[in-house]
């Protein structure tokens, strides 16, 4: 299995993406007279819907692997 393909390597990617969307999005937020204040705190909400499933992604496959140890021990 390629390393930046496994799934906690997939899961930190959306992580981290979801939190880069989030910071733009803040600065167009607080920035005056922006015209696309609308899109900016539609796509925040989405930007963190995709942190807290990255984030629930990477548990569940922290948790499988800890199940695979407990049965190979």
């Amino acid at each position: 299995m390629n390393v930046s393909s496994s799934p906690s390597a997939m899961a930190m990617q959306g992580i981290n993406q979801g939190f880069d969307r989030l910071a733009d999005n803040t600065q167009k937020i607080a920035t005056p007279g922006n015209p696309d204040l609308n899109n900016a705190i539609i796509d925040n909400k989405q930007a963190a819907t995709q942190v807290q499933t990255s984030a629930k992604a990477l548990k569940t496959y922290d948790e499988m692997i800890g199940s695979i140890i407990d049965i190979m021990a």
